[in-house]
Formats: structure tokens, sequence, C-alpha cells
């Protein structure tokens, strides 16, 4: 296995066995949630932000903006709420939603990206996903879902939410982006997917497929088998039932974005989370998109690589015109 792959099992196994995903197992409601997943067709309506007042950060506007999520009803009561972080450097510049990978809560880490992506002309709308952040249900031990219902409740209601995002700014007169690592790179490719109108993607470490991430890949060593394998009597048997509840979350069940040639991917050679034919296979779903390739694994390819995926961006949001 090479190095970079290795270490990215490494990292998954680092928590104790008691601070992984899943601890209360499957849930409840998820064969309604997979049907959530799997009748999911779009477009959405667009999502009206409340705006607090603004404050200048490094030359920037910024604001916070908040919104009543279209899957309330689908999500805990303290996610209800949904939360969006707003760098502009001026008033008619192109937005790119930013969406946080696995368990990245708050904007602290995203707001780097979006001091630079302002002095480049674009303005960054950062996301808090639901069960994230100031979205965290009561109850849920930082980051660490709770129950693989809440996984797949949490990735439809950030599709509809941030396409939602994304029609309300292009309604407004913007040109409009949406981006995204990890599972925000998924996130990212079905928003842009389930959108009628033009959007420029850039979905970083992403796949066509999230079933291998959860029962091949590093992400294995970071969920609460046991527990998993208990409730479904054999590990054998937890891995099926997960594995035939992923078979919806496939990229491939939609059409290419409306402009795939405003689709730039980055993908790390030796990914231990993302199989690497994943990448291909979107990309190839999406003609005329483009796939950029850093000899890197999942987290050093972030790391190491960071200018790869702000170049992706910035390409991709030139190559749409203003609406």
């Amino acid at each position: 296995m090479p190095l970079h792959a290795t270490f990215d099992r490494v990292l998954a196994r680092l928590g104790s066995p008691f601070a992984r995903l899943y601890a209360d197992g499957f849930g409840d409601r998820l064969d309604e949630r997979v049907g959530g997943v799997a009748s999911f067709a779009g477009p959405v309506e667009g999502i009206t932000v409340r705006w607090d007042a603004p404050v200048r950060r490094f030359g920037v506007r910024v604001d916070r903006g908040t919104f009543v999520s279209p899957s309330a009803d689908q999500l805990p009561r303290e996610s209800h709420r949904g939360l969006v972080e707003r760098w502009v450097p001026s008033a008619r510049a192109p937005l790119c939603l930013v969406l946080p990978a696995t368990a990245e809560e708050g904007f602290g880490r995203r707001r780097v990206f979006a001091r630079w992506l302002a002095s480049r002309g674009i303005g960054a709308v950062l996301y808090e996903g639901p069960y994230y952040g100031a979205r965290r249900p009561a109850g849920q031990r930082g980051a660490l879902l709770r129950t693989v219902a809440d996984q797949f409740a949490m990735n439809l209601a950030t599709v509809v939410e941030v396409a939602g995002l994304l029609r309300g700014f292009h309604d407004a007169g913007h040109r409009v982006g949406v981006t995204g690592y990890s599972q925000g790179g998924m996130m990212a490719a079905f928003a842009a997917v389930a959108c009628d109108f033009p959007v420029a993607v850039a979905p970083r470490g992403a796949a066509l497929s999230a079933e291998p991430i959860f029962t091949d890949g590093a992400l294995m060593n970071a969920m609460r088998w046991d527990v998993l394998a208990a409730e479904a009597g054999s590990f054998e048997a937890a891995r099926a039932r997960f594995a035939a509840a992923l078979g919806e979350v496939r990229i491939d069940r939609f059409g290419p974005p409306a402009v795939p040639e405003a689709a730039v991917l980055v993908a790390s050679e030796d990914d231990g989370f993302v199989p690497a034919e994943e990448a291909e296979a979107l990309h190839r779903h999406w003609p005329g998109s483009e796939l950029r390739w850093v000899p890197a694994g999942h987290f050093t390819g972030l790391v190491l690589h960071h200018h790869v995926h702000r170049a992706a961006v910035v390409d991709a949001m030139a190559r749409l015109e203003d609406p």
C-alpha cells in the first residue's frame, strides 16, 4: 500500500474505540431516510437568507445569515436553522459556497480560503452543515454522528439546502459556484447536479459513489463496527446492510451539471479514503469536466497541495458567464 494511503488509514484509526461514528448503531427511520435519498430528483426552490449587519475584515465585507432549512422535518430541532457566513469583495462579485469537510465544525479553517478568494474577486459563502457546530444536536459528541440514519439525513439536507442557496444567489444575479473537500466535495457535486441552471463546481477529494468510501476505505477505521455488527448479527451483515443503503448515494443517478466545462475536480493519486477509480468515474460521467491529480493521499493532498485546490475553484468560476 502506498505510503500516503497508509498514513490516511493510521490517522483514521487514531481515535479511541469509543470516539467513532455511529455509536448508537443504524438508528431509527433509516429505511425512510434512504428512501428520501432515492426519491430526491431536484431541482429545488431558492432559499431566502436573513443577513445580519456586516462588518469589515481585512478590507472585505463579512456578514452572517440564517435561514429555515427546507428539510427541517428530517432534522433534529437544533439543526432546523441554517447558518452561513459571507465574504464579499464587491456587490456584484460571483459567489462560491464552500462546504465543510467530514467532521468540520464552524468556519475557522475556511476563513483563510474565503479571504484568499475575496482577494481574487470571488465572494465566499461558508456553510455550516446540519449536525455540525452551531447545528449540532443535544447529546452528540462533537461531530461524531450517532447513527447511520443521521448520516443520511445530514447528507440529503445538505444537498437540498446548498442547492436552494445556489438558486437564491443565482436568481439575485450572481454567478455561482460550489466547492468542498472530502464529504464536502461529494455534497458539492450532488448540489451542482440538482440545479437546473449554470453552476461552477470544484469537487475535491470526491467520488462517484459513497459506497466504497464507507465499506472499503480508511473511513471504516473511524466507525463503530462492533455496534453495527451486534445490531445486524455479524460484521458482514452490517457491512452488507450499509452497502445496500449506500447504493442510492451515487452521483450518476443524475446527469452532468448544466455546464460541465465549469467543473474542475481535484483528486489524490494515493488516497486511502477515496479510490482513484471513483474520481475517474466521476470525471467520465461529466464529459467536458477537468480532473487534476496531486501526488499525495487524502490528508496530505489538501495540506501539501492547497494551491492546486485553490486554483481549481478560481478556474471553475471563471468558466461561467454572469447570469
